[in-house]
């Protein structure tokens, strides 16, 4: 095997261009993997990253219409169904009680279904909250002005709501919002506070940071507390329920535990309560994102395929200017199997280094696209590992029809070839 791997050196050696060619198919398709999986990855690390860092480790459990399973059910636009039971205390003590869990609200919410309104200035996407005096306790915003409800609001049925600093941006412009009155429906509300929700306001630089604002839901909040939700309309039950978990890597485990808690008395068919979370919507991108890498990794392997074709091309050629040599050789007693390692030994060291290559510029290329766009990349070891297996068992495919034609030679005729 040695003295193999040795006078497949002295051949690349002494067809030093030729042997470049034959490698570039391999070294092009190798590097555009490196490129595409080590960017894609970074991305996707970023990704889970910046959702772990935010804080925001809830998950929402909703109601939901199985015929139309895409939005949860709106207490605003259709009443509560007959079968369905809302969450209570009784519900909200249990899905705490739920191993990994370390809070539950219940919550009333709308979404683009009440409009808000300040001085003929609009905004019907916004969503609308009703929720108890610890919901900001387990949800991640930071208090930018004002103050959270108090008891006394609860008590006293205040008309007071706390919006995000996005909406009191576009709807006060220069004014301040605090103290202000806003319609809400047909109600009036007074601004007590203004808060940010983390993560959803930052610039977006990379894709990553695309990525984590879609999958946070970057909307408009109006938050008003839960005696208050009754004035507009609809069913006046909690919609939903809020659960902030221990550990961000057990939210599909703690949803799913927490949604059969609230169907464990549901006796209608037609509904089902289902939970929801950032992570969900991450994943769903990342996955889109794995399919898209996936499509270009299949673009770029074409490159080897057409290397291939030129190694192939490249060791029939060679097999043909050494048809004495291999004559010689086995009048001398070399086997078939001899001279089948020799000539496929050669078709891997070559499609091999081609792949080693193809890792080293791919690697740079990624960095350097990384530098360049602000893009992160990650590199995988895995991947690198494969990709020159890979690049291997491609001298192994398209090696194996030259060496076997070299190996079946008849040493009388290939003696006499010219």
């Amino acid at each position: 095997m040695i003295e193999n791997i040795k006078l497949s050196f002295q051949g690349i050696r002494s067809h030093k261009m030729r042997s470049a060619l034959t490698m570039l198919g391999i070294i092009i398709g190798i590097a555009s993997i490196i490129i595409i999986v080590s960017l894609i990855s970074g991305t996707s690390e970023q990704l889970k990253s910046a959702m772990i860092d935010s804080g925001d480790s809830t998950i929402t459990v909703a109601l939901y219409d199985k015929e139309e399973p895409w939005n949860p059910l709106d207490p605003i636009t259709k009443p509560l169904p007959d079968g369905v039971i809302p969450p209570d205390s009784d519900t909200v003590e249990a899905v705490e009680n739920l191993d990994g869990v370390l809070g539950a609200t219940p919550v009333y919410s709308s979404e683009y279904n009440v409009q808000v309104s300040y001085n003929g200035s609009n905004d019907s996407s916004v969503t609308v909250m009703g929720v108890e005096k610890d919901y900001f306790s387990l949800k991640n915003f930071a208090l930018t002005s004002g103050r959270y409800f108090i008891d006394r609001d609860y008590d006293e049925r205040h008309n007071v709501a706390v919006i995000t600093s996005g909406l009191a941006s576009s709807m006060f412009e220069n004014e301040s919002a605090i103290g202000k009155t806003i319609t809400v429906g047909s109600e009036l509300f007074t601004v007590v506070g203004l808060v940010k929700e983390i993560q959803t306001e930052e610039e977006i630089n990379t894709l990553s940071d695309y990525y984590m604002k879609v999958a946070m839901r970057a909307h408009e909040f109006v938050i008003v507390p839960s005696t208050s939700w009754v004035n507009f309309g609809g069913f006046d039950v909690y919609s939903s329920l809020v659960v902030k978990i221990k550990d961000v890597d057990d939210t599909v485990n703690v949803g799913a535990a927490a949604s059969g808690v609230l169907n464990a008395n549901i006796t209608n068919n037609g509904y089902e309560y289902r939970s929801s979370s950032m992570q969900d919507d991450a994943d769903y991108l990342e996955n889109i994102t794995r399919f898209v890498s996936i499509l270009l990794i299949g673009i770029a392997s074409i490159s080897l395929l057409v290397g291939g074709i030129g190694v192939m091309n490249i060791m029939l050629v060679s097999v043909t200017e050494r048809t004495k040599e291999i004559g010689l050789k086995k009048a001398l007693g070399a086997k078939k199997r001899v001279i089948l390692g020799q000539f496929l030994t050669e078709s891997v060291v070559l499609t091999g280094m081609g792949g080693i290559l193809g890792v080293v510029i791919g690697i740079g290329i990624s960095y350097l696209v990384s530098f360049l766009l602000n893009m992160p990349a990650a590199i995988s070891v895995p991947a690198v590992a494969v990709a020159v297996g890979f690049s291997m068992g491609v001298g192994i495919i398209f090696g194996i029809t030259p060496s076997i034609k070299a190996a079946n030679l008849n040493p009388i005729d290939a003696l006499r070839y010219e």
